[in-house]
């Protein structure tokens, strides 16, 4: 991309943080407050982007070697490392499971599922409440390659987030939180109902 290019770029970029703003003042923000808004919007979507590549957790991955992303998004549903609710935490998993929490087709789920299997870091078994249903768990091997990913993880979250002060942090989850519901609270404001989750 050539200079001409790269300026015509940053000109349309500010032109749309303009017209964002705008939008927010004109719903009543003050100039400072609708700038905000459009930097955590811009911000948000470079999180979404680095989410969607996972290039850090990829990365921490082929040093332990043994699976790839989706086949980690198996592991995690299967062991419930991060649970929608404290009943989600008891419920017990089968393919169909593992196909609604990561949205893929149940044809997919069941491949994922039947790699993780051959690797040993799952296993069917019965159903403890109905016999006929098999449901998936993890294996001593996965709990351990889990524990190890987690820790690995932690790490490099840990040593990311040591120049924050303890009330930064936690003002910060407070607000993520509150900010992750901001589609929902949207779509109420707006005389919508959201579709759960």
């Amino acid at each position: 991309m050539n200079k001409l290019d790269k300026s015509l770029v940053a000109q349309r970029d500010i032109s749309s943080e303009v017209k964002s703003a705008e939008i927010f003042t004109a719903a009543g923000y003050s100039p400072k407050a609708a700038d905000a808004i459009v930097a955590i919007d811009a911000t948000m979507q470079r999180i979404r982007r680095s989410i969607a590549k996972r290039e850090f957790v990829a990365d921490i991955l082929a040093e332990m070697g043994g699976i790839d992303l989706q086949q980690l998004d198996v592991m995690s549903a299967v062991s419930h490392w991060h649970p929608a609710t404290p009943e989600d935490a008891d419920r017990e998993v089968t393919v169909g499971t593992i196909a609604e929490r990561l949205h893929i087709d149940p044809s997919r789920a069941s491949r994922l599922v039947a790699e993780i299997v051959d690797r040993g870091y799952i296993r069917r078994e019965a159903s403890q409440s109905d016999s006929r249903r098999i449901v998936l768990v993890a294996t001593e091997k996965g709990w351990a390659f889990g524990e190890e990913f987690r820790r690995r993880k932690g790490d490099m979250l840990a040593a990311a987030l040591k120049s924050w002060t303890e009330e930064e942090l936690v003002l910060f989850g407070r607000l993520l939180d509150r900010y992750s519901n901001w589609g929902r609270e949207g779509l109420k404001a707006l005389g919508r109902e959201p579709k759960d989750d």
